[in-house]
C-alpha cells in the first residue's frame, strides 16, 4: 500500500476505491464509512497543499465527501470548501460540471461549497462555463444551476 504522499501524487481513477464513500447503508450517528479515516488523512494533506492533487483526485474526493455529508448530516467544512475552491479555480467543463452535479447533495455540502474565495479570472471563467452549460441544456437545465451562477457572481475574489 503506497504512503499518503505517493497516493496523492500518483492517483488515478483506478485508485478510487480507497477514497470512495463506502457506506454501511445507515445515516447519521449509525453511519460507518470504511474509507473515511483515509479520506480524512488525504484531506489534511490537501488542505495544506491542494496543488499536489490531480483534477481526478479532487473530483473523486468531492464526490465522496458530498455523498458522505448527505448521509452523515454534517461536513468537514474546511475540506469541502477546499475541494469546491479547487474545482472552481481549476475550471474547465469537466470540473465545473462535476461541481454542479455534487453541490446539492445536502445542505451542509452546499453551504460549505459556497464558502470559497476565487481569483478574479477563475470567477469569470467559472461563470462563463456555467452559463455555457445552462445554454446547452436549455429548458432541461436544473433551476439551481442559475442560483449557483448567481452565487459565483457574488463570491469574494482574492
Amino acid at each position: 500500500m503506497p504512503d499518503l504522499e505517493s497516493f496523492i501524487a500518483d492517483y488515478t481513477p483506478a485508485d478510487r476505491d480507497r477514497i470512495a464513500f463506502a457506506c454501511n447503508g445507515k445515516v447519521g450517528s449509525e453511519l460507518h464509512d470504511e474509507n473515511r479515516a483515509f479520506r480524512t488523512e488525504v484531506a489534511k494533506s490537501l488542505i495544506q497543499s491542494p496543488e499536489t492533487a490531480s483534477d481526478d483526485l479532487i473530483r473523486d474526493l468531492y464526490d465522496a465527501e458530498t455523498s458522505y455529508s448527505k448521509a452523515a448530516f454534517g461536513v468537514y467544512h474546511q475540506f469541502m470548501s477546499c475541494l469546491a475552491t479547487q474545482l472552481l479555480e481549476r475550471g474547465g467543463e469537466k470540473n465545473i460540471s462535476h461541481y454542479l452535479a455534487c453541490v446539492f447533495r445536502g445542505q451542509d455540502a452546499y453551504l460549505s461549497s459556497q464558502c470559497v474565495t476565487l481569483s478574479p479570472n477563475a470567477r469569470v471563467r467559472a461563470i462563463a462555463t456555467v452559463d455555457g452549460i445552462i445554454e446547452r441544456a436549455g429548458t432541461d437545465a436544473p433551476p439551481y444551476y442559475a442560483r449557483i451562477r448567481d452565487n459565483l457572481a457574488r463570491m469574494p475574489v482574492s
